[in-house]
């Protein structure tokens, strides 16, 4: 019998309904497993366990009546701590926002809670959700479970921690540069950048707390242990709550293909703007024969209808513009003033190639985003033109597997050190790039691990609205790779 750590979240909510086991008995075993593997961890920041309980109570107490509120019922989970939730902080890892309680919670969570759903803590991340590894002065580090001397990605890596340990079964993200894609690649677990826009992102910090609007490029999603779990929690995340109310519901398509042999499928592994490491490279290549085996047509080229490196340049651009509009208004007048000197200057200050652009980007006028915006739409145009030939596209997430703790204060100067080369710090982000300047959908699932014992997954690249695609492909790799196992530490 598979252990309650790494049982899917669907098959509990089944043994909820089938009066199997109950939501108390399972809440109190996720808060067992917290209390003995987190303190190692850090994956877990703030717990509200005396609630849960209750709620798990309530849960049990409608079942015995046969009654059930959603297809999450009764099923404990924690929360990405960038999403309000009521009863716990919500920090974004900052300090001023200690004491920050939600009066109510954020669009996604709520979407969560009135399917059921038991919410029994938050999860770390970096400083207001800006870096990719996770560490803040409020909250301090969350290690990887497969390696606690590197780091599990962020900014959702206290999450993927937390369920490659086993402390959570589901979880909810947030995706802007790789933001749930990079720590599920680094933790081996599964996770899914969703279409922009159609879940909402109200009670996202950031924005500023209690903002309305939603902002360019950032997207809510799904991390599992399973793609089933994807598929279910897609489905809770973009049903309206009651109280909302919308004059549109959003119904994605079913999966445009089912079985493996239905599928043709473009492979882009190598690109000289960001080339990966051997052992994803041998791994990938041993995927792609494999999925001939079941069927699927995989062409391996790299696309000729667009420039990678001017869609990587254009997404710095926008994601720049992102970030210098959240920040406070004495802050962003500085990065207008000085952002076309340090444009000029990032030849000479040794930031990474293209980073000029991100600087560019930060204090850029309405009128330089709206010519950006309208290339963005041209490559779009061009590049989904693909969709055409092929289901969906595989690339890599990142070019390496985890990379040490390293909280040097400048990111972008940062190197990253693997197989004794060093690369920089914003290798990270061309390959999914791709999904977020578009705005497609983009899974990222497991697809091995190196000669260290590392896990590494592979992005699957839908068109726009295709979500359920991607994740149907990312099942034919989940029946090739066999489930998820937790580290040997935390498999007891």
């Amino acid at each position: 019998m598979q252990k309650i750590s790494n049982t899917s979240a669907f098959d509990l909510a089944k043994q909820i309904k089938d009066k199997k086991i109950t939501s108390v008995k399972l809440t109190k075993y996720f808060i067992e497993r917290i209390q003995q593997h987190n303190p190692s961890l850090n994956a877990i920041i703030s717990t509200d366990f005396e609630n849960a309980l209750t709620q798990a109570k309530n849960a049990d107490a409608l079942a015995r009546k046969g009654e059930f509120i959603g297809p999450l019922h009764g099923i404990p989970m924690t929360i990405k701590d960038s999403f309000e939730v009521v009863g716990m902080p919500t920090t974004s890892g900052s300090k001023r926002l200690k004491g920050h309680f939600a009066s109510e919670n954020a669009a996604a969570v709520q979407r969560l809670v009135d399917a059921g759903a038991i919410i029994i803590g938050k999860t770390n991340l970096p400083l207001y959700a800006g870096d990719l590894q996770s560490y803040n002065d409020l909250h301090g580090v969350t290690n990887n479970p497969w390696d606690h001397s590197k780091t599990p990605g962020g900014s959702s890596g206290g999450a993927a921690a937390a369920l490659a340990a086993g402390l959570t079964p589901i979880e909810l993200g947030s995706d802007i540069a790789g933001s749930i894609r990079t720590p599920s690649h680094y933790c081996g677990i599964y996770g899914h950048k969703t279409t922009y826009g159609i879940i909402p992102f109200k009670g996202h910090i950031p924005g500023l707390p209690g903002t309305l609007s939603s902002p360019d490029l950032a997207v809510a999603g799904p991390m599992a242990r399973s793609v089933k779990d994807l598929q279910l929690m897609l489905d809770v995340l973009i049903k309206d709550s009651p109280n909302e109310q919308s004059p549109l519901q959003i119904r994605l398509p079913k999966a445009s293909k089912k079985p493996p042999k239905s599928f043709k499928v473009l492979a882009w592994i190598d690109d000289p703007l960001c080339p990966i490491e051997p052992d994803l490279a041998t791994r990938y290549k041993a995927l792609f024969k494999e999925l001939r085996e079941k069927g699927v047509t995989v062409v391996e080229q790299s696309p000729d209808q667009f420039d990678f490196t001017e869609v990587y340049e254009l997404y710095l651009n926008l994601l720049g513009g992102v970030m210098g509009l959240t920040q406070k208004d004495l802050q962003q007048q500085i990065i207008s003033h000085s952002a076309g000197l340090l444009g000029k200057l990032a030849k000479f200050i040794n930031f990474p190639p293209h980073f000029e652009h991100f600087v560019r980007g930060a204090g850029q006028s309405h009128f330089s985003w709206l010519k950006k915006n309208e290339r963005r739409e041209r490559l779009k145009a061009k590049f989904t033109q693909l969709y055409s030939e092929y289901d969906v596209i595989l690339t890599p997430v990142v070019p390496f597997t985890a990379i040490p703790h390293d909280h040097s204060p400048i990111m972008a100067l940062r190197k990253v050190t693997t197989r004794g080369k060093e690369r920089y710090y914003t290798d990270h982000m061309p390959w999914i790039a791709l999904a977020t300047v578009f705005g497609l959908p983009a899974t990222s699932a497991p697809a091995g691990k190196d000669r260290d014992g590392m896990p590494f997954n592979i992005q699957i690249i839908g068109n726009s609205y295709q979500d359920k695609t991607t994740l149907q492909f990312a099942s034919i790799i989940e029946a090739i790779n066999g489930e998820f196992e937790l580290p040997e530490a935390y498999n007891e």
